[in-house]
């Protein structure tokens, strides 16, 4: 760890009060190997730093026998992002980012109580052999320079496992609650079709959160309803419904007309923004559950309209597309952190299966900080050709194996022809 810059090292030994001394040693040596790519393809690898004495077995205690939080991990990552990112102060609004990924786990079936706990999922077009574990992450989305390709940057704070008798919606609602995000900020999550339903906007308004996603093109909305009449005796709480993809036709005068800049199939296009507020049915029972549903369309281009629904009211509906536009963010997270090792843990207990994405979690974090500049740590330069890119988890990971160097064997001085002529005369 003393090969390390002093700017990861600072970051690592915020995490020093979470464990035992000999707990937070082990960690040192996991991250280490994490962040220079010796402990890929197995976690004992990581002891190649370790001084002479130390147990490899160690390294598998950490996973399995210390006892070590997981939800006090995710909150200390989700202090140090926030505080390393906003230094003058947090700003009035976070996004945030969910999604679910699959991890190939070929030894899934040696692990101890994974298949009586854990959905071992499937993935159509696979061999029936080939099974492995479902993790859903939680990401902090942030806005980087200009001398970066996309305007936006996010790191993963955090990681459930996808365990049976709980849904994925679920498990993003309980995120939200183990991340301990300070409640003097507004906080919107971004996710996709697949995860924006009900129980999640139930679990993150129960939370004062906000979501924003995609919404199927059958879903149903309604309107506020028109006033009662004195006769009426039980006030109606709906107005008229309709499909979200039946809007244009059926209430053009109900949309707000906008138009903003969006990157689209490789170039920069102007898309029409159309918003208006509606009540959804059935979170909460007995009352509606008002949000703001946007349809955004790119003229000229053959494409359906996307449709998105933001609970978050106060939220301007071009900012919050221009928003969304960055949640794909966490599909290149995805891609870096199996790079670190996700799929390459082969442990034999549930608890290390839990606990092996919050390492790489810590890791892509300042992986992620050195490539975006967050922390000014200087790296020497590769001088590829071929790739000038210097600025991705992948580059900044050779360029940190380059700065530390780190001697696993001592250099053995090569006697010279002479003095072997002169020691054998």
């Amino acid at each position: 760890m003393d090969s390390l810059p002093v700017g990861v090292t600072t970051i690592l030994y915020a995490f020093q009060p979470l464990m035992r001394a000999e707990v937070f040693q082990s960690f040192c040596y996991l991250l280490t190997g994490v962040l220079i790519g010796e402990a890929k393809a197995g976690t004992v690898r990581a002891s190649v730093f370790a001084p002479a004495d130390y147990w490899p077995q160690r390294l598998s205690d950490l996973f399995c026998r210390h006892k070590l939080s997981g939800q006090a991990l995710m909150a200390r990552l989700t202090t140090i992002t926030l505080r390393t990112l906003y230094p003058q102060g947090l700003p009035a609004r976070l996004f945030w980012i969910a999604d679910a990924t699959y991890t190939e786990k070929p030894y899934a079936q040696h692990v101890a109580s994974v298949d009586w706990f854990h959905r071992l999922k499937y993935v159509a077009g696979r061999a029936q052999a080939l099974k492995g574990h479902c993790y859903v992450f939680a990401a902090h989305r942030y806005t980087v320079g200009e001398e970066h390709v996309h305007p936006w940057a996010s790191v993963l704070v955090g990681a459930l496992l996808y365990v049976k008798g709980r849904s994925i919606p679920t498990l993003v609602g309980a995120l939200a609650q183990q991340l301990r995000l300070p409640p003097s900020v507004c906080h919107v999550w971004l996710t996709d079709s697949g995860i924006l339903s009900r129980p999640l906007l139930r679990a993150l308004g129960a939370q004062g959160q906000f979501a924003l996603g995609r919404l199927r093109c059958n879903q149903r909305v309604y309107f506020p309803p028109c006033q009662s009449s004195p006769r009426q005796r039980r006030p109606r709480v709906f107005g008229p419904s309709c499909r979200v993809d039946q809007l244009h036709t059926q209430f053009p005068p109900c949309l707000r007309q906008q138009h903003t800049v969006l990157h689209v199939r490789g170039r920069t296009r102007t898309v029409t923004v159309a918003d208006a507020e509606i009540l959804l049915r059935g979170v909460w029972p007995g009352r509606a559950f008002p949000a703001r549903v946007l349809i955004v369309a790119v003229p000229g281009l053959s494409l359906a309209p996307w449709y998105l629904l933001c609970t978050d009211l106060t939220l301007d509906p071009v900012d919050a597309v221009q928003t969304y536009a960055g949640r794909f963010q966490i599909e290149v997270n995805f891609d870096e952190v199996k790079e670190l090792g996700l799929g390459h843990y082969h442990g034999r207990s549930g608890q290390g299966v839990r606990r092996w994405p919050l390492f790489l979690c810590i890791a892509h974090v300042l992986l992620k900080f050195l490539a975006t500049s967050v922390l000014p740590v200087p790296l020497p330069d590769l001088h590829w050709s071929w790739y000038p890119r210097q600025n991705t988890v992948g580059q900044v990971q050779r360029r940190l194996r380059d700065l530390c160097r780190p001697r696993i064997s001592r250099d053995k001085a090569c006697p010279t022809s002479t003095q072997k002529f002169a020691k054998a005369a």
